[in-house]
C-alpha cells in the first residue's frame, strides 16, 4: 500500500508484480508496471544492451525474484524484439 500511496501522491507509476497490489492499484486508479518493465526501459533507452537486459532478468531470478516460466519466455522474447 505504501508504493501505491507514494505513486498516487506523485502522479507516478507504481512498480509492482503481485496481483493483489495491482488489483488495489486499479481500484484506486494508479498506473502500474512490473519489475521487468524497468529492464525493458533500460534496454530501450540504451542504458543496457539486450544481452545485459537478459543477464539482469536472470540475476533477479537467481536472487529469488519469481517469474512463471511462460512469463519468462515472454520477457526474453520482448527483449529480443528490441531494435
Amino acid at each position: 500500500m505504501a508504493v501505491l500511496a507514494c505513486a498516487d501522491a506523485r502522479d507516478a507509476v507504481a512498480v509492482m508484480d503481485e496481483s493483489a497490489g495491482r488489483s488495489a492499484a486499479e481500484v484506486e486508479g494508479v498506473e502500474t508496471r512490473g519489475t521487468a518493465y524497468l529492464v525493458f526501459a533500460a534496454v530501450k533507452g540504451g542504458q543496457l544492451s539486450k544481452a545485459e537486459g537478459r543477464d539482469a532478468i536472470d540475476a533477479m531470478i537467481d536472487h529469488s525474484w519469481y517469474v512463471a516460466p511462460d512469463v519468462y519466455t515472454r520477457i526474453v522474447g520482448k527483449l529480443e524484439s528490441f531494435e
